[in-house]
């Protein structure tokens, strides 16, 4: 996946909108960690774009709250 756009079309029309983002983030060579450990403050970056989230899925959420407030300031 190469853009925020593509990604957040992907995303909406997932079942597990969480694992496509993980997808595009391992895509970009980026990191995601195998599982949830610990109780902490999680972080997902993609194309410029963080979301942060007390879990993976909250970060992943939040991440798609972003992306989709900076093409709305971009359009």
């Amino acid at each position: 996946m190469t853009d925020i756009a593509q990604v957040l079309s992907k995303v909406s029309a997932a079942a597990d909108p969480v694992d496509v983002l993980r997808a595009a983030v391992l895509s970009q060579d980026g990191f995601w960690p195998a599982e949830q450990t610990g109780v902490g403050i999680y972080e997902v970056q993609l194309f410029g774009v963080v979301g942060l989230g007390p879990s993976l899925s909250a970060a992943a959420d939040d991440w798609i709250v972003q992306a989709k407030a900076d093409l709305h300031a971009a359009a």
